[in-house]
Parts: C-alpha cells; structure tokens; sequence
C-alpha cells in the first residue's frame, strides 16, 4: 500500500511538472507593456556587449557573476540586473529582442531566440548591434504610443472620422511624398523631422497632413483608414504594437507592399467618400 502510495506521488509529481512546463512554453508569446527603464536596459546592454572581444558566441543562458564576455541574452540580464535590480525571463525588453529576432530571421525557427541567434554562425557582431538598434527603436516607438493613448477609452457613441476630399488630398500626398524606395525610411520612429528628406510611413502622413491642412490629426480618416488595413490583411500584425511603425519596420514588407497599402486606403477612401 504505502509502495503504491508513493508510486501515485511520483506520478503526480511527473504531470504537476509538465504541466507547468506546458504552461511556461505557452507565455512565449507574451508581449508586456514597456517603461522607460526598458529603454535604459537596451543601451546598458548595448554599452556591455560593444565590441567583438566581448561576445560570447557560446551562449548557455547561464549568465555568471563575473563574467567578462556576454552573449545577447546575457548581456540583456546584466543591463537588466544593473538598471532595475529586478530580472524577469519575460521582461519587456527580453521579449521585445525576442520578436526582433522573429522579424529579422523569420525562417530559423529557433527553439530559443536569443540563445539560437546569439550562436548562429551566421550571425555577425553587426547583426548582433543591429538588434540592440532596432529593438531600442521599437522600444521607443510603443512608448509614445502608450503615452498617446487616451486615459479614459472612447465615448461608445463616438463616431468614426467623416471622410472629406482633403483626406484623400491627404493620402495622395503621402504618396507621392513616397514614390520611390529611396524615400523611404526603414527606421521611422514617430519623430519626423521637418527638413526630413527620407520618410517612414508615419512620418509621410504627418508631413502630407501638415502640407495639406497645415496641421497634424493623428487620428485623421487617411491615418486611421491606413491602420484600419494594416490590422486587416498585414501578415504579421498579430506581433504589432504601433501599427504604421511595425509594419513600416517589418522586414517582411517589400516597397511594392507599401504602395499596394496606399492604393487600398486611396480606394477605401474614395469609396467612403462617395457613399450618399
């Protein structure tokens, strides 16, 4: 009887554990809110790994005291531990450089991303640099859209913007403000310089609007109607925070797909436009 007893614990045992196991595989997807500190982490860890003499192409995701070389995850804790004494494995900034990991090398299917990449011999110490550039960016970028948000939510009663001729004006202009690849800039970050001679696709409605109107509605029909498309047929916008950014950002969008996103809002526009 007590055999059998503590053949039934172990057993329990054994499923208690894969059951959190499943249930920790299942937040790998998680996507937390991010702080400032989150931007402060992504350029300490940046400073930590800042030369190839610093890098730890073996990486273990074990992270010594001590240690002297880093791998990206490593360097991440480390910024981590440095800046807010407190390190989570799915912390904001870990998991934002896990979705830049998703985008940048979307055909690896790493079973751990920071750790598979990291290793990769494929991977260079730019490629690695280039991580800690896009992820402060996107950082930044879903800063100002939480601190964009409006405290309190929407009025229910609150009708969508009425479409009129300016915002199709507007939507032109976006347009041609980026009618060759040449013009665009991959790395639009919501400030939009106004002597910019390259333009993101936020940047070139912000520009189009003040040139139009002379001033900025961020959630003018043209803007609104373009992140209405992105949230409908953009292949990976269940990973977008910032619509017009991330999908501006995806590596996965091709120039073609940028002017294909334009003649779809020009033609959900026009058709609004001439409803009676």
């Amino acid at each position: 009887m007590f055999a059998r007893t503590l053949m039934s614990i172990a057993a329990f045992s054994t499923l208690a554990a894969g059951v959190r196991a499943q249930g920790a595989a299942d937040d790998s997807q998680v996507r937390p809110p991010v702080s400032k500190a989150d931007i402060e982490i992504v350029k300490r860890a940046r400073e930590i790994l800042n030369s190839p003499a610093k890098w730890n192409r073996a990486d273990t995701r074990d992270c010594p005291a001590g240690e002297k070389t880093f791998s990206l995850y490593c360097a991440l804790e480390k910024a981590t531990d440095e800046v807010s004494a407190h390190f989570e494995h799915r912390g904001a900034a870990m998991q934002e450089a896990r979705f830049v990991i998703d985008d940048i090398a979307p055909n690896r299917n790493y079973e751990h991303r920071l750790m598979g990449y990291n290793n990769d011999p494929t991977t260079t110490f730019g490629d690695i640099q280039k991580v800690f550039a896009l992820l402060e960016t996107r950082i930044a970028a879903r800063l100002r859209e939480q601190s964009a948000a409006p405290a309190a939510p929407p009025s229910p009663a609150a009708a969508p913007p009425q479409v009129t001729k300016t915002d199709l004006d507007i939507l032109k202009r976006a347009r041609a403000l980026l009618d060759s690849e040449a013009k665009w800039n991959r790395a639009d970050t919501q400030d939009c310089p106004a002597d910019a001679k390259t333009f993101g696709l936020f940047c070139a409605f912000q520009r189009a609007a003040i040139e139009v109107t002379g001033s900025f509605n961020n959630q003018g029909a043209a803007i609104q109607e373009a992140r209405a498309a992105i949230s409908e047929g953009a292949p990976n916008r269940a990973k977008y925070q910032a619509r017009l950014i991330d999908y501006n950002h995806d590596p996965t969008v091709s120039f073609a797909d940028l002017q294909k996103l334009f003649q779809q809002v020009e033609d959900r526009l026009a058709k609004l436009l001439a409803r009676p």
